[in-house]
């Protein structure tokens, strides 16, 4: 029996070593380098190495020849790509990180959008995130004025970062942009990436005083969003317009470009938009409002931004106690004392209860806004 078995198990070593050799021959080893640059796009021929080399790459200035880009330009735009990229490792602020999907997906929508604005208008890029499109905007425009929100006190204060680092006057406000505009007055409303028609209609529903428009981009399912603001009976009394189609520089789906304002005011809109044709700028100019970001609010959130009313009478003592006294940020032990101190959650204080964290000091205990309403805006 013995040897029975050793004659097994010989046969069977014997068999393993003939599979061994026949792998060895047919898949040979094949030693990989440390550092391999397989998908990744920086590394590879392909991948541009510099945004200089992804503008040639995609002839973006052969596309569009009415932006000029200077080296300056150009210089602050690869400087905001680094320091996104950077501040990108420890917050979820892109997914676009490097030169070649900057350019197409985020350069292009920010050129495109900047091709429909009017000289001095103020904008607001709605939900901004890391910035796009309205850091961008803001260095191929300098003629605009814009400013940015997003209610991610992380990405606020990434933003923030960012503006200091590029040496760029904007101001970055957290706080949600349905609560910014109850205070501020803008011209237009910038969206890319924020959420779907309908649900951003229904937020702005009762807002249009403060605004004249919204510039949507949308990718190519937006007819499905129309179809849904439809249905839902947000669309009655807004006119909806494509102003501008266009593909990325891959080709890959169109994007557009959607103008939504009211329908008794898409005349007035129709008549600025020639004027910016004749190169004209706009005739009506929203007051401008001062923020010291390198100052916080320790009252509320420390994230907040330090706002302040241009020519306003009140102090910074003053403006400081007001800010102290009130409850906003302080937790409450019940219901029953936090009806006392006016928190947001009394029904009496319903306009401070939007975002009552978020508000920088110049928010805090303002029963009106800065600026009313125009006066064909008001019902009759």
């Amino acid at each position: 029996m013995n040897e029975i078995q050793n004659s097994t198990e010989i046969s069977n070593n014997r068999e393993k070593e003939a599979e061994n050799e026949i792998k060895q021959e047919t898949f040979p080893e094949v030693e990989t380098p440390i550092n391999s640059n397989v998908n990744n796009n920086e590394g590879t021929e392909e991948g541009s190495q510099t945004l200089l080399d992804a503008l040639e790459k995609y002839h973006i200035r052969e596309k569009y020849p009415l932006i000029k880009l200077t080296p300056k330009k150009i210089r602050l735009l690869e400087q905001y790509c680094q320091e996104l990229w950077s501040l990108n490792q420890s917050i979820n602020l892109t997914r676009h990180t490097t030169f070649d999907k900057f350019v197409c997906r985020d350069l292009i929508d920010t050129m495109e959008l900047s091709l429909l604005l009017q000289q001095g208008e103020h904008i607001l890029d709605v939900g901004t995130g890391g910035g796009v499109p309205g850091i961008p905007l803001a260095i191929l425009r300098p003629d605009l004025v814009v400013e940015l929100c997003d209610s991610t006190g992380k990405k606020a204060e990434a933003v923030g970062t960012i503006v200091d680092a590029l040496g760029l006057d904007l101001n970055v406000w957290y706080a949600k942009a349905e609560d910014l505009v109850k205070v501020h007055r803008f011209h237009t409303l910038v969206v890319r990436a924020v959420s779907k028609m309908e649900k951003l209609l229904r937020n702005f529903a009762a807002l249009w005083f403060a605004f004249d428009r919204i510039l949507m981009i949308k990718g190519p399912h937006w007819t499905e969003e129309r179809g849904e603001a439809r249905h839902y009976n947000q669309l009655n009394k807004l006119a909806l317009r494509k102003v501008a189609e266009f593909p990325d520089s891959e080709e890959q789906f169109n994007s557009v470009i959607l103008q939504v304002c009211q329908k008794k005011r898409f005349e007035e809109l129709q008549k600025r938009d020639q004027d910016r044709l004749d190169g004209k700028p706009i005739e009506q100019f929203v007051e401008k409002v001062g923020v010291d970001n390198k100052k916080r609010d320790s009252a509320s959130s420390p994230r907040s931004k330090y706002a302040k009313k241009a020519n306003s009478k009140l102090t910074d003592g003053s403006r400081s106690k007001k800010v102290s006294s009130s409850s906003f940020g302080q937790p409450s032990n019940s219901k029953r004392d936090s009806r006392r101190k006016g928190s947001p959650h009394n029904a009496k204080s319903s306009k401070q209860a939007g975002s009552a964290e978020k508000r920088g000091r110049g928010w805090v205990d303002k029963e009106k806004p800065f600026h009313s309403p125009l006066k064909s805006d008001k019902k009759k």
